[in-house]
C-alpha cells in the first residue's frame, strides 16, 4: 500500500511483511492482528487480536499496551497507563514484529499541536480508578448498611475507628498512610 507524502503512517521495518505501510488518518487507531486494526499485523504470531493503542500527540503519537501485552517504544516498555510517547523515526516492538514511525510535515501529529489530548493520569482514572472506586462504594454500601441496620456487629468498631479518627491526630495519620501506601503498591504492580 503506497501512502501520500503528506500522511502519516507506521511501515513494518522486519520480517515478512517488511516494508508495508499503514497511513494514519485518524486518531485512536489500534495495531493488531484483528483485520479490524488500523495496523494489521497478520504474519506474527506474536501479536494480539488487539495489541497497541495509538492516539496522537503534538508531533507524534502516544503508545499504550492493550492489556498485558508487551509493547515496546525505542526499546522502552509501555504500559496500560504509562505510555510511551513515539515521534518520526521512533520504532515500535509489538510481538516479533518492529515498526517504525513515519510522520509527514502536513501530517496529523504535526497538525495536532496545541490539541489537548488524554495523560496517563486521565486515563488511569477513567478506566483503572473508576473500578476501584466503585469497589469501594459498593464495600462502603455493605458496611452502612450493616451499621444502619444494627443487624452486623460492625456498629461498635466502626464506632470507635470514627471515635479514633476525630480526637487522636496519630491514629487518624496512620489510617491515611495506610490508604497511601496501599496505593502505590497498587500502582507499582500496575506498572503506573
Amino acid at each position: 500500500m503506497t501512502v501520500s507524502a503528506h500522511s502519516d503512517c507506521i511501515v513494518v521495518v522486519n520480517g515478512p511483511e517488511d516494508g508495508t505501510e499503514f497511513p494514519v488518518v485518524r486518531s485512536p487507531l489500534t495495531i493488531g492482528s484483528d483485520p479490524s486494526c488500523c495496523v494489521h499485523v497478520r504474519l506474527d504470531p506474536e501479536v494480539r487480536e488487539h495489541h497497541a493503542g495509538v492516539g496522537v500527540v503534538a508531533d507524534g503519537y502516544r503508545i499504550r499496551a492493550a492489556g498485558a501485552a508487551p509493547v515496546y517504544v525505542n526499546d522502552r516498555r509501555s504500559g496500560t497507563f504509562r505510555s510511551c510517547i513515539a515521534r518520526n523515526g521512533d520504532l515500535i516492538r509489538i510481538g516479533n514484529t518492529l515498526l517504525r514511525i513515519k510522520c509527514a510535515p502536513d501530517g496529523l501529529a504535526g497538525r495536532s499541536r496545541g490539541v489537548v489530548t488524554e495523560t496517563d493520569l486521565a486515563r488511569a482514572f477513567k478506566s483503572g480508578f473508576g473500578g476501584i472506586l466503585h469497589a469501594v462504594g459498593a464495600f462502603l454500601k455493605t458496611v452502612l448498611g450493616m451499621v444502619v441496620s444494627r443487624r452486623g456487629k460492625m456498629l461498635p468498631v466502626l464506632g470507635l475507628v470514627i471515635l479514633l479518627m476525630i480526637v487522636w491526630p496519630g491514629f487518624r495519620y496512620a489510617v491515611f498512610s495506610f490508604f497511601h501506601g496501599a496505593y502505590y503498591r497498587i500502582a507499582a504492580l500496575l506498572g503506573w
